[in-house]
């Protein structure tokens, strides 16, 4: 009973002082991104008539995501040869400045379709770096038995983010206007920069004459190949990137033409996913690391296939759904993120979570930019219900294979 009790705090990481230092900055940040994040697709959806807005959010995404596309594999050697810390940092600072030229266009009154799209793929070849250097920094001062819970704690603070995030953009707004939102973003990152300065971790000495950049890459590749776990879990990862992470890419869209409320719906259709994502980081975060990396990730695919089901039969159901799909793909991401980490030895790290994060970051923005291009010919509801049947299917396929192998191993055993 005292080991259970020990393993159910869902917030014993913060009592590591790197992690904490960490962590609480990051929280500030984070919500200044999904500030950002809702501003920038609100001006994206407004620059655009109704009909092609879905497409154009779509291709912000793609040309964000294309960096993540042809760098993340090259980002994990990066990683493992100058440590996630210095490139974390790196990945902050130049967000920062992104930010900042962004504030000056708004406020200015001069932000076009061309200069949002190359600040997209700007901040899209930060956003390469970002994902597997923080997952790997966190990795790196933690020890394997918080790191599942380091990893929930932040999922936490990433969907509390999400949940007040728009709804603070929404009112920013309405009562200081678009520019001055876009400034608060930027001073949200002078927090977690200062503390980064001070975070001391220890890394992996390589020595030049060791680093063979393409024997490197080709290494960290074999690894993840020879893993069968690994591909699995990456296969899942790619179906949840393609066909499920569209469903709050393209929520603007959806929120506009289907529920047909403005950008305070939006904000409240976000911070019901935000919560609900909030709660699965809290039930993910107070299981122990073993319960989490046993858990049967497509039943989660096959719950955010439901919810985005409902949301196309019955779109104010977006409200509610939000809430299950924001759990589903945090307990998801918790899962998947976790189980690469621990079947990942340290030296190779970086570069498993590169191609982790190649799929996340990579096959986000391409199924948003194709799907945001059938909603312009089908309509952003139609593609819903794409979406949802897409996930249902996957989940059945993998019963369907699962149940095969059960039988052939039972003939086996037989013989």
């Amino acid at each position: 009973m005292v080991r259970m009790a020990k393993y159910s705090n869902p917030f014993r990481a913060l009592r590591n002082k790197n992690y904490f230092l960490f962590w609480l900055p990051q929280s500030i940040s984070l919500i200044g991104t999904w500030i950002d994040t809702t501003l920038r697709g609100w001006v994206a959806v407004n620059l655009f008539s109704e009909n092609k807005a879905a497409g154009f959010i779509g291709l912000i995404a793609f040309l964000k995501g294309l960096p993540t596309v042809v760098l993340s594999p090259a980002c994990g050697v990066v990683i493992d040869w100058f440590g996630p810390k210095n490139v974390l940092l790196f990945t902050q600072i130049a967000d920062a400045l992104n930010a900042t030229l962004m504030a000056y266009l708004v406020h200015r009154g001069v932000l076009n379709a061309v200069q949002l799209l190359v600040l997209s793929v700007a901040m899209g070849i930060s956003q390469a770096f970002y994902l597997p250097s923080r997952n790997t920094f966190i990795g790196s001062i933690v020890s394997k038995g918080l790191l599942s819970n380091a990893l929930a704690l932040h999922a936490m603070i990433f969907n509390f983010a999400r949940m007040i995030g728009p709804s603070i953009a929404g009112f920013i707004v309405e009562y200081k206007g678009m520019g001055f939102g876009f400034i608060v973003n930027v001073l949200t990152f002078v927090p977690l920069i200062v503390a980064l300065l001070f975070i001391r971790v220890e890394k992996p000495v390589v020595r030049k004459t060791e680093r063979k950049f393409f024997t490197d890459l080709k290494i960290g590749v074999q690894y993840v190949m020879s893993s069968r776990v690994l591909l699995i879990t990456f296969l899942s990862s790619t179906v949840y990137a393609v066909f499920g992470m569209p469903y709050s890419m393209l929520m603007q869209a959806f929120a506009k033409s289907a529920v047909k409320t403005d950008l305070v719906g939006y904000g409240l259709i976000m911070g019901s996913m935000g919560l609900g994502a909030l709660v699965g980081a809290a039930f993910a975060g107070s299981l122990e690391a073993e319960t989490v990396l046993k858990f049967r990730e497509e039943y989660l695919i096959f719950a955010i296939g439901l919810s985005t089901l409902v949301s196309f039969v019955y779109p104010p159901a977006a409200y509610v759904m939000s809430f299950f799909n924001g759990a589903a793909q945090t307990i998801f991401f918790n899962t998947t993120n976790t189980r690469t980490q621990y079947l990942s030895p340290q030296h190779m790290r970086g570069r498993t979570m590169s191609l982790y994060a190649l799929i996340n970051n990579g096959g986000s923005p391409v199924g948003t930019f194709l799907f945001g291009l059938l909603g312009n010919a089908i309509g952003i509801r139609n593609t819903y219900g794409v979406l949802a049947f897409a996930m249902i299917a996957y989940f059945f396929a993998r019963r369907t294979v699962r149940s095969l192998q059960l039988d052939l191993e039972s003939l086996s055993q037989v013989r």
